[in-house]
């Protein structure tokens, strides 16, 4: 943590000014030290990063422990230059901007910038683009570290453990705000998303994506499944996580297509061709398998989805609710298979 950020941090508690106090240094960063308000709360300052999460609910320490044991086992993956460059494409595409230049011409326009949920900090990277603007970078599970310690030398990017409902930050106070695959694994999406376009600055956009609902044999297996895999152990889930894989990978191994003549509105299902593998991950079970990314990766994606307490999937028509009520105009509409991504404007 750099000396300047508690001149943007308040406290998560009672909204009051933090104090720095600094325990260790190395070079410009403060590696070990406290943020207290001026009501007493105190925050440790660990590993570099400042530690804020004051929710202690046992729903969101078990989602966050989740996504920890994911990010401790399979980090790795999630570094590679493979991986790296396609979500980055993907993201582009999915938000409308199309090439990295379009993008950074963007933040050239931006000075504050949340990334609202960060993950191991790729997405932060990114965004880091103008060096006259400042990124900060959360997320409340352990991701934070393996981020920190991949980025954390970036002089204009900030990594802090946090929560989504509970920020360090004055409303109004971003240009940008990211929230990326993020706030359905929050315990209410609609909320979080709402507490997040507060901090959000006059003129200012946002930028989300979130699960889309699915077909309903699709949605009844992923209920009737995750029923299960949310009680079990992280190595049961892991486990079933790779059965999933491996049935991914042998369905693409059938290597033929499927061709549906006409819409089949009682399935949700649109005439087209496909191939067999993602017929049945789209329509029917979450198998994820790709053989662009290493095993492990296909079998972190399933875990992803399978393990987490809360992952909830949302309609067209909801997420246009949240961005009216909001007062938002949107400017960006992405509806794919997966889910929906959105850009909105605060007036």
């Amino acid at each position: 943590m750099k000396d300047f950020l508690v001149e943007h941090l308040i406290c998560p508690k009672c909204s009051k000014k933090l104090v720095l106090k600094s325990l260790k240094k190395k070079k410009d960063e403060i590696i070990e030290g406290n943020l207290i308000c001026l009501n007493k709360h105190k925050f440790p300052i660990k590993d570099g990063i400042p530690r804020l999460v004051v929710d202690t609910a046992k729903t969101f320490v078990d989602t966050e422990n989740s996504f920890s044991s994911k990010w401790k086992k399979y980090n790795k993956t999630y570094h590679t230059k493979n991986w790296i460059n396609g979500q980055k494409k993907w993201f582009l595409e999915r938000f409308g901007w199309k090439t990295t230049t379009n993008f950074n011409k963007f933040l050239k326009t931006r000075t504050k910038i949340l990334d609202a949920g960060t993950g191991v900090g790729n997405s932060a990277k990114l965004f880091s683009s103008n060096p006259d603007a400042q990124v900060f970078a959360i997320d409340a599970s352990e991701s934070v570290l393996f981020a920190y310690k991949k980025y954390g030398n970036l002089p204009n990017v900030h990594f802090l453990q946090a929560d989504i409902r509970k920020l360090p930050f004055k409303k109004n106070f971003f240009d940008f705000i990211c929230s990326d695959q993020v706030l359905h694994h929050t315990k209410d999406t609609e909320s979080s998303f709402k507490m997040l376009t507060k901090l959000l600055a006059k003129k200012g956009l946002i930028s989300i994506y979130v699960y889309k609902i699915k077909g309903p044999i699709r949605e009844f297996a992923d209920t009737f499944i995750r029923e299960s895999t949310v009680k079990m152990t992280e190595k049961q889930c892991i486990e079933l996580s790779k059965d999933m894989a491996i049935l991914g990978k042998n369905l693409s191994k059938i290597n033929k297509k499927i061709t549906i003549p006409k819409d089949i509105p009682v399935l949700n299902i649109k005439k087209g061709t496909y191939d067999v593998q993602r017929f049945i991950y789209w329509n029917f079970l979450k198998c994820w398998w790709s053989g662009d990314v290493p095993f492990e990766q296909s079998v972190a994606t399933n875990f992803d989805w399978y393990f987490p307490e809360y992952a909830y999937r949302h309609s067209v028509k909801e997420v246009k609710k949240w961005f009216k009520d909001s007062k938002l105009k949107i400017s960006h509409f992405n509806e794919i298979e997966s889910g929906i991504s959105v850009n909105g404007q605060k007036n």
